[in-house]
């Protein structure tokens, strides 16, 4: 399974936000610098199929003392599933890896599944989210490409106050989308020429994927937000597609996470629930890993 967070665009769009970025055996690895000299070393989403830990990990080691790392985390995109889940954790373990205790990458995503016809999938959603599409086509809601990082993030900075979470600052959407070029776009829908949503949609692989997300606070009625993504999945399916990615939701019956109200929005469009190996951490200095652990819990609540 390829991953666009483990190609050289990736990379240099890392690089841009100040991450060194090293390659072992074809493997991206990240180092992010932290406090007192000190980092740590970040891998999102490599296969664990292709990877040889006992070359591996001599190699991402030496990495970590030159860096002074605190630790080491691979992030797997691999699907977490009876039969060879139990084989990757006994492996992981074996090798001194723990689970971590939090999430890069989401663990938890909603797919669909592109490779029947449009009709097909659209009777695979629930009602409410074909019914909140027509809405939107009765309102005239029109859908279209913007090369404006504008249009995406005032509503975004909406998007965030609204929900309470922080946001990455402008210039990382502008890199994102000069850097990963046809890879990444920018979708926009409005309603008598404003924008009320807008989502930067990624391509790789055969993979279409829901990077980022928002919608104004505004002309809510138009559910604007459901041809937008209808739109994107069309789009998808015309780049030849098989799965478009909505990413992030809660684990099952998980009704007080961050993400149960986006989940009940992505789930209107149908797929199905899949679950990662996720992220597990190499430890390499114990008392700075119980210390940034902490810190990390206490700046996320």
């Amino acid at each position: 399974m390829k991953s666009l967070l483990q190609t050289h665009e990736w990379a240099a769009l890392r690089e841009s936000q100040g991450w060194r970025t090293h390659w072992i055996d074809n493997i991206l690895v990240l180092e992010k610098p932290l406090f007192f000299g000190l980092s740590f070393l970040y891998s999102p989403e490599p296969d664990f199929f292709q990877i040889d830990f006992a070359k591996f990990l001599p190699k991402i080691k030496e990495i970590a003392q030159n860096s002074k790392a605190i630790f080491i985390r691979l992030d797997f995109l691999n699907k977490n599933e009876t039969i060879y889940s139990q084989k990757i954790t006994a492996i992981l373990k074996k090798y001194h890896f723990v689970k971590s205790f939090e999430e890069i990458q989401p663990e938890y995503r909603q797919v669909i599944d592109l490779s029947c016809s449009e009709e097909l999938i659209l009777a695979q959603m629930k009602q409410k989210g074909r019914y909140n599409i027509k809405i939107a086509q009765k309102h005239a809601v029109s859908v279209e490409k913007s090369d404006n990082i504008d249009d995406f993030y005032n509503i975004f900075r909406q998007t965030a106050r609204r929900d309470g979470f922080q946001i990455r600052p402008k210039k990382y959407f502008e890199d994102l989308l000069k850097i990963l070029g046809d890879q990444a776009e920018l979708l926009v829908a409005k309603y008598q020429n404003k924008v009320l949503a807008a989502a930067i949609i990624t391509y790789y692989c055969e993979t279409a994927s829901y990077l980022y997300g928002a919608s104004a606070s505004e002309h809510r009625e138009t559910m604007a937000p459901y041809l937008l993504h209808w739109q994107a999945i069309r789009e998808a399916k015309n780049r030849g597609c098989k799965i478009y990615d909505l990413l992030a939701i809660a684990p099952n019956n998980a009704a007080k996470h961050k993400y149960a109200g986006i989940t009940r929005f992505k789930e209107q469009f149908g797929g199905r629930k899949l679950q990662t190996i996720g992220s597990w951490d190499l430890v390499v200095k114990p008392c700075w890993y119980i210390l940034f652990k902490w810190i990390e819990q206490l700046r996320r609540r």
